[in-house]
């Protein structure tokens, strides 16, 4: 029977998912499945006569290849996921990312959309790489002082974009020391976007963490706002199957509609100062 295909930001943000339990097992359940039919004269006897011995010794090799297979393979550790600093190679790597979500596009079409080393944010002081750099990061991003004629509510200076609700959760716990404000949790499934909206219109915000649809949409609408932003991180967190943010089928479309459709035509106005950064 066919199951239900799950919508990716709900099957992202159920609190109650560990990606441990969806995680294909090693094993391929063995061979019992295919049945042989006896013929008239036993041939099917006759085959598991002839072979004898020999079927236990093939599954236990077949078992053996198997397991230094799985040996070989690079270990599925959360968080290992390598993302260059230099701003051309940032830039890259988003490109390359970036075709693969759109096969039919070419070079040509990827300039007039992709991310240049302009767009790449850098710092003079760069954060000691660690767990606490995203953290680090997002600190030198954020001013204390009030900017003239530019208002706070629902308009962060820090934007985080994760591949799923924990993720955001996670981040959120640890972005708090970076502002006095509060930091804004945008998913969906277990916050209702009408309350988001209405809770970005009279909040004051410096950070904001959510996921890819959730984003796309709140910016869309006009409810998150660029006015004071300065960077947007892209969260590559590896989870436990080896899938950052931009290569999952669940969040890359909405992710790089984000880039084409919103930020990178905003860049081109001098009123924005935003940047993009892996990390």
């Amino acid at each position: 029977m066919r199951q239900k295909t799950e919508a990716a930001d709900d099957l992202q943000d159920d609190f109650d998912l560990d990606d441990s339990f969806a995680a294909p097992s090693d094993s391929d359940g063995g061979d019992g499945g295919d049945s042989e039919a006896p013929d008239a004269a036993g041939g099917t006897a006759k085959k598991r006569a002839l072979r004898g011995d020999d079927a236990p010794a093939a599954a236990e090799e077949k078992k053996k290849k198997r397991r230094k297979k799985s040996s070989q393979r690079e270990p599925a550790v959360p968080g290992a996921f390598a993302v260059p600093r230099d701003v051309d190679a940032q830039a890259k790597l988003w490109n390359e990312y970036m075709l693969k979500a759109h096969p039919g596009m070419t070079r040509l079409e990827l300039g007039d959309v992709g991310v240049q080393r302009q767009h790449v944010y850098a710092v003079d002081s760069e954060p000691a790489a660690g767990p606490e750099f995203l953290v680090d990061l997002a600190r030198t991003a954020v001013s204390t002082g009030k900017a003239k004629g530019k208002v706070a509510f629902g308009a962060p200076q820090v934007l985080v974009i994760c591949s799923s609700a924990l993720r955001v959760v996670d981040l959120v716990r640890r972005l708090r020391t970076v502002s006095r404000r509060p930091v804004a949790k945008l998913f969906s499934r277990h916050i209702k976007i009408d309350a988001q909206k209405q809770a970005l219109r009279g909040m004051a915000i410096d950070v904001a963490v959510g996921t890819p649809n959730r984003i796309r949409r709140l910016l869309a609408d006009g409810d998150l706002k660029l006015n004071r932003l300065r960077l947007v991180v892209i969260d590559c967190w590896q989870d436990s199957k080896m899938r950052v943010v931009l290569d999952m089928d669940d969040t890359r479309d909405d992710l790089f509609a984000i880039w084409s459709e919103v930020l990178r035509p905003a860049s081109a106005n001098p009123d924005y100062m935003f940047k993009l950064r892996l990390a």
